[in-house]
Parts: C-alpha cells; sequence; structure tokens
C-alpha cells in the first residue's frame, strides 16, 4: 500500500507543481530510466511482451492458489479472501509506482513546445489547408524514391533491424537541435512477436515504461512503422503527450535523407492533418488528395483497408481503455490528443513562413 500511497502523492505534487515535474523529468528520470532500461537493451527481443505475459500467467496461478484456499479452508476462508486480495493489492500499489517514477511524472513535465521557437496559437482553415498541400507536395518525390514497387505493406525480415538503427538515429540527430532529446542510452525499438493481436486492438506501438522499451507492430504496413518506432522512442524520452511525441516522431524523421524515413514521417503529418481538414473544409481536402500521385494515394488506401479489417469489439475496447488511461495521466483529450499534432506542425509552419518573410524584408 505504502508504494501507491508514495506514487499518487508524488502525482498530485507534480501536477500542481510542473516546475518540479519538469526538473524531475531532466534529472531523476534519465538516471532510473537508463539503470531500468540497460538490461532489456542488450538484446533484439521484446522484454517487455514477455514480462505482461509472464505477470498474467503469474497472477492466474496466484487467483487459483487463493481461490482453492478459500474452498478447502473452512474457518478461516474470510482471511484467505483478505490475504488474496491484499496481495493483489499491494502488487498493483508497486507497479503503480514503478509506473509513476518511469514515466508517470513526465505527463506533468513542461511542454515540448517551450524548447522550440514555435508557439501554439489559434490556426486558419487555410492555413491548414496551406499544410496539407505542402506535406502533398513533398511526399510526390520521396515515394518516387522508393521505386516502382507498389505494395509497401510487406515487409523483409532484415529491414526492421535496419530502421531501428536509422530510428534511434534520427532521434540523435534531432538532439543537436534540441539537446533535451538526448540520452545516454537509446534501447532500440523491438519488434512485437503478437503483433496481430496489436493490430486487433488498433496499436502501432507501445512504450513499456518497466522495461522503458519501445514495442512495435510489425504485421503494420512497413511505411508506418519508422514513425512510430521514432513516436515510441519520442516517449522513452521523456515526452508522454502523445500530440508531442506525434510531433517530435514527424521532426525526426525528417533528419534524414533515407526515404522511406522520411516518407513515414511525412505520411503520418498528411495523414492527421487532412483528416483535420476534412472536418472543416472537405471540398478542399478532396482537391488535395486528388492531387496526390497514385502511388501515395495506393498507399493510403491499403493503411486504410489493412486497420479497417481489424475494425471491431477489440479495437473499440482497446480504444476506450486507452482513452480512460490518457484522461487519467493529464491528457484531457483522450486518444483526439493525437489528432492535436496537427496544431504542433501548424506552428512550426506559420514560425518557418514568419521566419523566411523577416529574411527577404532584410535583403530588400
Amino acid at each position: 500500500m505504502i508504494p501507491g500511497v508514495v506514487a499518487y502523492i508524488l502525482n498530485k505534487y507534480a501536477q500542481n507543481h510542473p516546475d518540479w515535474a519538469e526538473q524531475y523529468s531532466r534529472t531523476g528520470y534519465p538516471v532510473l530510466s537508463n539503470a531500468v532500461g540497460f538490461l532489456p537493451s542488450l538484446v533484439k527481443f521484446s522484454v517487455g511482451e514477455w514480462l505482461v505475459v509472464l505477470v498474467l500467467l503469474l497472477l492466474l496461478l496466484y487467483i487459483g492458489y487463493y481461490v482453492r484456499k478459500v474452498i478447502i479452508s473452512k474457518g478461516t476462508r474470510r482471511m484467505e479472501v483478505y490475504r488474496g486480495v491484499m496481495g493483489i493489492v499491494a502488487m498493483g500499489s508497486m507497479l503503480y509506482f514503478c509506473f509513476t517514477v518511469l514515466s508517470g511524472l513526465n505527463y506533468h513535465r513542461d511542454s515540448f513546445l517551450s524548447y522550440t521557437e514555435y508557439h501554439e496559437e489559434q490556426y486558419s482553415v487555410a492555413e491548414l489547408a496551406e499544410l496539407c498541400q505542402s506535406l502533398a507536395d513533398d511526399m510526390k518525390p520521396v515515394r518516387e524514391e522508393l521505386g516502382e514497387d507498389n505494395d509497401l505493406l510487406v515487409q523483409a525480415p532484415d529491414d526492421f533491424d535496419y530502421y531501428t538503427q536509422h530510428a534511434v538515429l534520427s532521434l540523435q540527430m534531432l538532439s543537436k537541435q534540441y539537446p533535451v532529446m538526448a540520452r545516454s542510452l537509446y534501447s532500440t525499438p523491438k519488434p512485437v512477436v503478437m503483433s496481430k493481436l496489436m493490430s486487433r486492438a488498433g496499436i502501432e506501438g507501445i512504450f513499456c515504461p518497466f522495461t522503458l522499451e519501445s514495442n512495435i507492430n510489425v504485421d503494420m504496413p512497413v511505411f508506418m512503422i519508422p514513425a512510430a518506432m521514432t513516436h515510441e522512442l519520442a516517449h522513452q524520452c521523456g515526452f508522454m503527450q502523445e500530440d508531442e511525441a506525434g510531433f517530435i516522431s514527424f521532426l525526426a524523421c525528417m533528419q534524414q535523407d533515407e526515404p522511406m524515413i522520411r516518407y513515414s514521417g511525412l505520411f503520418l503529418a498528411f495523414d492527421h492533418s487532412i483528416s483535420a481538414l476534412e472536418k472543416v473544409d472537405p471540398d478542399k481536402a478532396l482537391e488535395i488528395e486528388s492531387s496526390l500521385s497514385q502511388k501515395v494515394q495506393h498507399d493510403m488506401v491499403q493503411n486504410e483497408q489493412y486497420w479497417g479489417k481489424y475494425d471491431g469489439i477489440i479495437s473499440n475496447v482497446s480504444t476506450r481503455v486507452n482513452d480512460a488511461y490518457l484522461k487519467a495521466n493529464n491528457q484531457t483529450d483522450g486518444v483526439s490528443s493525437y489528432d492535436k499534432m496537427v496544431n504542433l506542425l501548424l506552428a512550426e509552419q506559420r514560425y518557418n513562413l514568419l521566419r523566411t518573410s523577416v529574411s527577404l524584408s532584410k535583403m530588400n
């Protein structure tokens, strides 16, 4: 019980004192996360995935053990029930404490924008349309570099290791511009054996705070994998807000000339941005989508078809659980917070346009 109480107090304090949470994220968290993540980082498989399986197995055995104790006991059944329940509470308390110090407190830190020159403000529909068109224009030549192969669903076995190294490199390159992203230990993303189950749940990647691993769904379209990797690595760097992790993922992918990495980042940004435009100006959104190259349109269709076939009870339950989890961790918009990365993309666009305008005025 005590670890859980301590964790609750720490969370409440961090929520009311973001300066302290930021200080912890930049001092205590890196030390603890490196210590915990070191051993899992030495292997290529996901320790977190098998840890979940082990915990569930032990939990079933534990429940079975106490159910048997209750059945065979006569005068002490209430005591056995009490012991069994308190054991589960104690385990939950310890898990909650570990989650808090290895992840939870980071939800209350300063926004990533505080480390940039961008400012999140109100943006017009015209600016959103301009963003979508700019991303669409950037996607075409990058997609051409990927060759004539129209099927980017299938991934070669060696590709995953290649992208893990480049995903880490992308974060390292980005950290030169934003030192707050720097880490002495980047645990490379891990493939998940039960990726089909992740697809059924509508999940692209999961950051495991107990092993500091970025777990990736390797069954989804390959052009989504690099962006998923950099997104989860952003969480590993201590930025837990989903919109910020998405924005960092985009920035990281743009650090490299490797076409698949860049295309993945652009596809992620365009997918969220065009969805936002469809809500406010569907005609303009359709016009921009129609201007995409046939290959990009084909990729969009394949991506929609892939996730569409897994729509159902499992994905709906998963979405609701994730929504509740995010709201419980200082993200009031829940799953909608993923789409808020568009505001950060618009902030970057406005800043770049203003900087270009100032440079031109100085030249004149």
